[in-house]
C-alpha cells in the first residue's frame, strides 16, 4: 500500500472517530433492566411393567423385570431479559433425563455417565419492530420451528404427564432430532381486535437443520432450508395479548375462547429424500374450567430406492400423528385445584414390506402406536408447582415387519435397540422456580 494511501485513510478514521464521539442517536437500555434467571425441574417417580427387549439370537422378544425408577425427566436452567425496549433474549440449559433407566416404559435416552450432559436448549432474540405493536416480531437463534401445537408447548404446560409423543413424529419429520430445535429466523405477529374478541397469530420460518450430513453439522451436498409456517385464529378470549412463541393449554377458569391453527412446512431435495413437506391442524378449546386440545399431522417425503433388480423404484412415504386430550379444573374451597385429565395419542405408518422399505429409505418412521394417559394433577400455584399421578399405556402394531422391528417409537429404545415398550404408573412433581 502506497504511503499515501495509507495517510488518507488515517485522516478518513480519525475524521469519522471525532464525528462518533458526538453521536448522540445510540439506542438507551432499559432504566433498571435486570437479567432474570430461572430453573425448571421435573422431578418424577415411575413403576413400568410389560416392557420386553428383542433377543437377536433367538429372535424373540423377553420380558424385563418391572421397575421403579427416579428420574430428572426435565431439568432446565436459564435466564432472560429485555435490555430495550422491544429486544428480549432467552437462554436456556437443559440436564434432561437424569437417573432415567432406558428398560423402564417411559420414551427418552438416559443421561446417565459419570457427568451428566449438560446442553444449550433455547438460545434465541426476539424483538418487536414496531413500539407499542404487536404485529410484527422477528425472531432469531436456536428454537423451535413454529408448527404443531404440541412441538411448541412446553412440558411444564401440557396437562398429560407426559407429552403426546405424537411431537416427536413431527419433530423428526422437521428438523431430524427428537428436541426439534434448529438455528433459523421466523417472522411472526399478534393482531387483536378493539374488544379483544377476535384476533389472529401469525409465524413465518426459515430453518437450518444440520442432521444429515458430517455428523450433524451440516444438509449435506445438497442443500435445502425448511420453510415453516402456521397461523391461528382466536375466538372469543385470545390464549395471548403480547406476542410469544411459547403456549399454554390451561387458564385455570379464565379463558373462554376457542383457537383454530393450521400450518405447513417445505424442504426440498437433500441426501435423504428429494423433497419432505408437512400439514397440520389444531385447536385449543378454554371454556372456564374446561380445556380441550387436539392436533393432527399430515407428513409426506418424496424419495428413491434401488430394487432387488436393479431397477429404480421413486415414491412418496406418508405417515400421520396426533393427538386428543382434555381436562376440568375441580375448584376445592379455596385450598385446591384439581384436574383429571385424559390424552389419546395415535401414529399412523406403512405396515406392508414394500412401504416400510421406503420409509427407511427416506429417514421415516412405519407401523403404528398408540398411547394413552389418564391422571389426575394438583395445582400448588398454576402451572409453576404441580404435582402429577398419571397411568400410561400403550399398543403398537409392526404390520408385516419380522421380530426386531424398530420403525417407530412403540417398537424402538434407544441405547437397548428392538423393544415392545411396557406401561407405566408415575408421580411426578414439576416446579419452576
Amino acid at each position: 500500500m502506497k504511503y499515501s494511501t495509507l495517510f488518507f485513510l488515517v485522516v478518513i478514521s480519525s475524521v469519522w472517530a471525532s464525528g462518533q464521539s458526538n453521536f448522540e442517536g445510540w439506542l438507551k437500555k432499559k432504566e433498571g433492566f435486570k437479567i432474570e434467571p430461572f430453573m425448571m425441574v421435573q422431578l418424577w417417580s415411575s413403576y413400568s411393567t410389560g416392557q420386553e427387549v428383542f433377543n437377536p439370537e433367538l429372535e424373540q422378544y423377553e420380558p424385563v423385570e418391572g421397575r421403579f425408577n427416579v428420574e430428572l425427566r426435565r431439568a432446565r436452567l436459564g435466564f432472560r431479559a429485555e435490555p430495550y425496549d422491544g429486544l428480549k433474549f432467552t437462554i436456556v440449559g437443559a440436564y434432561d433425563l437424569i437417573g432415567r433407566d432406558v428398560l423402564s416404559g417411559q420414551v427418552g435416552g438416559g443421561n446417565n455417565g459419570s457427568l451428566p450432559e449438560f446442553g444449550i436448549w433455547d438460545a434465541f432474540f426476539q424483538w418487536r419492530v414496531k413500539k407499542e405493536s404487536e404485529a410484527l416480531n422477528i425472531v432469531g437463534g436456536y428454537f423451535r420451528p413454529q408448527l404443531s401445537r404440541e412441538s411448541i408447548t412446553s412440558g411444564w404446560s401440557v396437562n398429560s404427564m407426559e407429552k403426546s409423543m405424537s411431537q416427536n413424529y413431527i419433530r423428526r419429520h422437521l428438523v431430524g432430532a427428537g428436541p426439534g430445535r434448529a438455528a433459523g429466523l421466523n417472522l411472526g405477529g399478534l393482531l387483536l381486535a378493539d374488544d379483544g374478541r377476535l384476533g389472529l397469530n401469525y409465524n413465518l420460518g426459515i430453518f437450518n437443520p444440520l442432521t444429515l450430513a458430517s455428523n450433524g453439522n451440516s444438509t449435506g451436498a445438497e442443500f435445502a432450508p425448511l420453510l415453516v409456517g402456521r397461523a391461528v385464529l382466536y375466538l372469543g378470549d385470545p390464549e395471548m395479548e403480547k406476542y410469544k412463541i411459547g403456549y399454554d393449554i390451561n387458564y385455570y377458569g379464565r379463558r373462554k375462547g376457542l383457537s383454530v391453527g393450521g400450518g405447513g412446512s417445505w424442504q426440498g431435495q437433500t441426501g435423504v429424500f428429494r423433497s419432505s413437506y408437512a400439514a397440520s391442524a389444531d385447536f385449543l378449546f378454554n371454556w372456564g374450567h374446561l380445556n380441550i386440545d387436539g392436533e393432527w399431522n399430515l407428513m409426506w417425503r418424496e424419495g428413491s430406492r434401488l430394487m432387488a433388480d436393479d431397477g429404480n423404484r421413486n415414491f412418496t412415504y406418508n405417515s400421520n400423528t396426533g393427538h386428543l386430550r382434555l381436562g376440568y379444573n375441580i375448584i376445592i374451597g379455596d385450598k385446591a385445584v384439581l384436574e383429571p385429565s385424559f390424552m389419546a395419542m395415535q401414529f399412523n405408518g406403512a405396515k406392508s414390506l414394500a412401504g416400510q422399505a421406503d420409509a427407511r429409505a427416506v429417514g421415516a418412521f412405519s407401523g403404528s402406536e398408540r398411547t394413552y394417559d389418564a391422571g389426575i394433577n394438583w395445582y400448588l400455584n398454576q402451572k409453576n408447582l404441580k404435582l402429577m399421578l398419571h397411568y400410561t399405556w400403550r399398543e403398537g402394531d409392526a404390520g408385516e415387519a419380522a421380530p426386531g422391528f424398530t420403525g417407530n417409537q412403540y417398537f424402538s429404545q434407544s441405547d437397548v435397540g428392538a423393544i415392545h415398550r411396557g406401561n407405566w404408573l408415575g408421580l411426578g412433581l414439576n416446579a419452576i422456580f
